[in-house]
């Protein structure tokens, strides 16, 4: 049972700091870094595919009493960044998404620490680390406008920063959110909105199908499932264990990458178009 709670809407609230109110452009996904208990939001800022190198992460407190909107801002203190979408975290670095590249930065000083090319990337979406280090993320093999590019994959990166495709094909349906166990990858698609799970081998099982597609950003709630967004059906998925699908009663506009933050029992919902953060508390 889900409820929205006291909906949280971050994006014009004076929870202040050096840095200004918390503000947002175009944010695409959200990530709890449970060591600083602070959320990272990373903002597009722009046109969707464009190295203007102006996007930006911001790192905002759960309590909303400080927030620094540009925490990682591209085109400063040597930093790259152009349209950040998906984020993980593991030890001390930050991986993030970026059109064609996954860039590393300090988790703590969010210094650059360097970056991983795709080759033959077009669209970098979800990114995850599985329990063993290895780094995943899903290219949506989606063009600026949203139209198939061909190059649908999930990438591993190894220990060493080296990328290998897991798997390659429009049977991914334009691959989004992703969620990386021993298992496999779990993963969810923008075309169709369907979940499924990839092995270590690249064997690709279909677990369901949500109601409406355009799904992006997925999360695994304990023994509860995985929550997905769906642009087109304007709410939030739960796939059960079983892969059985529900919509909770919560309505949202352009519902991109969601967070997680276990110890609050909130999803953490970036609204792309509204640029703002809703919290949707779960019971």
């Amino acid at each position: 049972m889900v409820r929205t709670g006291i909906a949280l809407v971050l994006a014009g609230l004076a929870a202040c700091s050096a840095s200004g109110p918390v503000g947002y452009d175009a944010p695409e996904s959200v990530l709890h870094d449970v060591a600083a208990d602070v959320y990272l939001v990373s903002n597009v800022h722009g046109a969707p595919l464009a190295k203007d190198n102006n996007g930006y992460i911001s790192r905002v407190d759960p309590g909303l009493r400080t927030a620094r909107r540009h925490w990682i801002q591209g085109g400063r203190d040597g930093v790259t960044l152009h349209a950040p979408r998906g984020m993980a975290i593991h030890g001390d670095t930050l991986w993030v998404t970026d059109i064609d590249v996954v860039r590393r930065f300090d988790r703590v000083s969010g210094e650059p620490r360097g970056e991983v090319a795709i080759p033959g990337a077009s669209r970098l979406d979800g990114c995850a680390v599985a329990p063993d280090g290895v780094v995943y993320c899903t290219d949506s093999g989606l063009d600026a406008s949203f139209a198939p590019s061909g190059t649908d994959a999930i990438w591993r990166i190894d220990g060493e920063g080296q990328p290998t495709a897991l798997f390659r094909g429009e049977q991914l349906g334009h691959p989004t959110g992703i969620v990386a166990r021993d298992a496999g990858v779990y993963i969810v698609g923008w075309r169709d909105g369907t979940f499924y799970q990839v092995d270590g081998k690249g064997r690709l099982t279909v677990l369901g199908k949500a109601p409406e597609a355009r799904l992006d950003g997925l999360v695994r709630v304990g023994g509860k499932g995985y929550y997905t967004t769906s642009w087109d059906g304007e709410c939030v998925y739960r796939f059960g264990i079983t892969g059985a699908c529900e919509a909770l009663s919560v309505r949202l506009q352009q519902p991109a990458g969601l967070g997680l933050d276990a110890g609050r029992g909130r999803l953490l919902v970036p609204l792309f178009g509204s640029d703002a953060i809703e919290h949707v508390a779960l019971e």
